[in-house]
């Protein structure tokens, strides 16, 4: 019996092709093996499976994304420099990316693997995160010359009687470790939702900022970063960030 062989290989004699073109060609989700799309270039396949190559295909690197994610309340996001591949797979499955998304990207699996996290969110709040592939996205989040607005709906549990003083104690100075933070803006939106935006926050502001509302928070979502918003996207899907966005 002959031995099976590695995908890459098998596509790389059966194009007539470098080894390093077979393996854009797989990760770029054009190989079938037996009818099912097959993306990891070390599978092995036996002689007598079928591999078909899509005729559309290019052997093109793959370019780096980002992608966009309602954030539920109350779950929380590993804290680490990249997003683990068994945490991915749970919570950014391809069968969670929102119908809406106007990308026209077609789903891999490379898209989902070497995610950073970007502006972490806690585990009560909720709303908008995004993790990207992409070292600029990241240096331009992380950017404290030129912060990045960050845009929160604040729902409290009961009625304020005096609205206005809340807004001006939510426009004091924030101290952490000593150093005053941006300032924030705080506007109502209705009897028990308030709107904060704040430039650039700091790890621990907004939950400082929070003590001084004098009735219990409810639910405190992030509905906006720089110039990349929420828009419609449902709690617990994802979309790919379109080629014209900018934060």
């Amino acid at each position: 019996m002959e031995e099976a062989l590695r995908l890459a290989k098998r596509v790389a004699a059966q194009q007539a092709c470098s080894r390093q073109q077979a393996e854009l060609l797989i990760v770029g989700g054009w190989v079938r093996v037996d009818g099912e799309t097959v993306e990891e270039p070390q599978a092995r396949v036996r002689p007598e499976q079928l591999v078909e190559i899509d005729p559309k295909a290019r052997p093109e690197p793959i370019a780096p994304v980002t992608l966009i994610w309602h954030k539920p309340a109350g779950l929380a996001v590993p804290e680490e420099p990249e997003l683990p591949d068994a945490w991915v797979a749970q919570w950014l499955p391809v069968a969670q990316r929102h119908e809406g998304d106007a990308s026209r990207l077609r789903p891999l699996g490379v898209h989902r693997r070497h995610l950073a996290v970007l502006a972490p969110l806690g585990e009560l709040a909720s709303g908008l995160m995004a993790f990207t592939q992409h070292a600029g996205v990241a240096r331009r989040l992380a950017d404290v010359q030129q912060p990045l607005e960050h845009e929160w709906l604040i729902d409290v549990e009961a009625d304020v009687p005096d609205r206005a003083a809340v807004l001006v104690a939510l426009a004091r100075p924030v101290y952490l470790q000593r150093e005053q933070q941006p300032a924030a803006r705080a506007s109502w939106q209705s009897e028990r939702r308030l709107r904060l935006v704040i430039k650039g926050p700091r790890p621990g502001q907004l939950g400082a900022l929070l003590e001084r509302v004098p009735v219990p928070v409810a639910a405190a979502r992030r509905q906006r970063i720089g110039r990349v918003g929420l828009g419609d996207l449902p709690p617990g899907r994802w979309r790919y960030a379109s080629a014209a966005e900018r934060f």
